[in-house]
Order: structure tokens, then C-alpha cells, then sequence
């Protein structure tokens, strides 16, 4: 290969995207040629510039592949005639242009992500310090019989003797009362309290309590005979 030929597949080579018989006469290239050589070292200073400006966040490794096949792709559609055995010189650029424009990309919305978990996980903590309690625990409803039901339930534990519980329910085309339980996996029971549908289906009950409710993990919505209409497994908010 001649200095212009291997300078055009400097990117493609340093991106590890060429193919093997090229990227092997590359590298023999740069080893006997100290002007390509240092063209190579210059543009993977570049690159390593731009890797830093993104975080030290690595890309999904499908990443790279999704990009060259998109860039082949548009290539080919434009019917541009090339040599045998190689690629037109602006794949390589494109190529190392859009990675490090998507790796960049990526990275910020990797950053944005992690900044709006950390700050929720700071408001969490400040609500539950106001409070007084230690944490919130939540469960979706999962009917149990053939009424329509849905719904969810919240369990907030303090460590000032203001534990409360919440249950939301909505069973469309339901009225009457249903009774709901809270139960703790040593077989302790709490009843929370009774939910009157509305006429749209629609109801709630909740419990304030001096009681201890960290043992308490299941909630169960029963008729007034005892049939299970839907439970809920509590789990950690």
C-alpha cells in the first residue's frame, strides 16, 4: 500500500473496523514507515481526547457495529464505484466521526440518568428524614377471583409511632365493601380497613397505627364471607 492509501484507512484501522488482509497491510505499513506512524499516533491522540470528554463511558458494543452497518448501507445506496478489496476513504472518517459523536451522545444521556437517580434517591432521603421514618414500601394488586380488580398499596414505616398504610383499589362495575388485610410472614394479621366501591369502581381505606409495620409484606382484599378477591406482595419502594 502506498502512504495515501494507508492514511485513508488510518480511522477504520484504529477503530478496529477493518477487515483482516487490510488492517494486516496497515500495520506492516506504519512498522517501515515513520511518517504514517506518526499520522497514526496524531489521530489516536484524538481519539483518546474525545474518549475522555466522555466520561470514560464505554458504549454498548453493538454500538460500533449498528454505525458501520448504517454507514455500509448508505454507501452502497449511492452506487459509488470503489477499488477492489477496499472502502471509499469517507467511511473511515464518517465512521470515526459519528462513533465518537454517538459515544458523546451516549455518554451524556448515561450522565443525565445517573445525576436524576442520584438526586431522586437525595429526595428520598430528605422525605424520609423530614418524617421521621425509615422507608416506603409498595405493592400492585393481583386479583384472585373473577372480579375485575386492580389497584395498589403503600406502607409507610416510621420509628415515631406514626406508621401508616394506604390501599387503592378500582374494580369497575363493583359495588359494595371489600375488607383488607395485612399479613407478616410469621402469620401476625392487621386489619387495615374496609373499601366501599363507588359507582364508578373506584376505592380506598388506609390505617394509621402506632404498630410496627415492617413485618407485614402481604395484603389481601377479601368479601365480607372471606373470598380472596386480590393480594399484593410489599416490596421495598
Amino acid at each position: 500500500m502506498t502512504c495515501d492509501e494507508v492514511r485513508e484507512l488510518l480511522p477504520e484501522h484504529l477503530l478496529g473496523t477493518l477487515e483482516g488482509s487490510e488492517d494486516l497491510e496497515v500495520r506492516r505499513h506504519v512498522r517501515g514507515c515513520a511518517g504514517c506512524r506518526g499520522e497514526m499516533v496524531a489521530l489516536a491522540d484524538g481519539l483518546a481526547s474525545f474518549a475522555r470528554a466522555a466520561h470514560d463511558r464505554t458504549p454498548p458494543p453493538e454500538l460500533r457495529d449498528r454505525v458501520i452497518a448504517v454507514l455500509e448501507e448508505d454507501w452502497r445506496d449511492t452506487g459509488e464505484p470503489s477499488r477492489p478489496g477496499r472502502r471509499s476513504a469517507w467511511i473511515g472518517w464518517a465512521a470515526a466521526a459519528l462513533a465518537l459523536i454517538v459515544t458523546l451522545a451516549w455518554a451524556g444521556v448515561q450522565t443525565h440518568r445517573a445525576n436524576a437517580a442520584a438526586a431522586s434517591a437525595a429526595s428520598y432521603e430528605r422525605l424520609l428524614s423530614v418524617l421521621g421514618g425509615t422507608e416506603f414500601r409498595v405493592g400492585e394488586l393481583e386479583r384472585r377471583g373473577d372480579l375485575t380488580i386492580d389497584g395498589s398499596v403503600l406502607l409507610y414505616d416510621s420509628h415515631e409511632a406514626q406508621s401508616w398504610a394506604i390501599v387503592l383499589a378500582r374494580a369497575p362495575g363493583s359495588t359494595g365493601t371489600a375488607d383488607v388485610w395485612l399479613e407478616s410472614t410469621d402469620g401476625r394479621v392487621i386489619e387495615v380497613g374496609s373499601i366501599e366501591f363507588q359507582p364508578d369502581g373506584d376505592g380506598a381505606t388506609w390505617l394509621v397505627t402506632s404498630s410496627d409495620l415492617d413485618p407485614f409484606d402481604h395484603a389481601t382484599i377479601t368479601t365480607d364471607d372471606g373470598t380472596v378477591l386480590a393480594t399484593a406482595e410489599i416490596d421495598p419502594a
